[in-house]
């Protein structure tokens, strides 16, 4: 997989490490390559979405998406914002 992948997805979630400076790298290649309109979600559990919206042109889209750990025993997930968080567990 690579970052040209993206170029036609509706929903791009990162998930790497929590550091700034990493976010802030993968969300400007995301920013650069995503189509106008696509959710760019942000896997963090600890750093401010804000923050890193602010690391693209378009920080409406950016949205915090948190699964719980481990995924697959832990079906929750945290969808968070500027405004409204929300959780989902099924």
């Amino acid at each position: 997989m690579s970052y040209d992948d993206i170029r036609d997805a509706d929903v791009v979630i990162e998930a790497v490490f929590e550091d700034y400076g990493v976010k802030e790298s993968v969300f400007t290649k995301i920013d650069a390559l995503a189509r106008a309109g696509a959710i760019l979600a942000t896997n963090t559990s600890t750093l401010d979405v804000n923050r890193i919206a602010a690391f693209t042109q378009r920080p409406q889209d950016v949205v915090g998406l948190h699964f719980f750990s481990p995924a697959n025993v832990m079906s929750c997930w945290k969808l968070s914002g500027e405004r409204r968080p929300a959780r989902m567990c099924w």
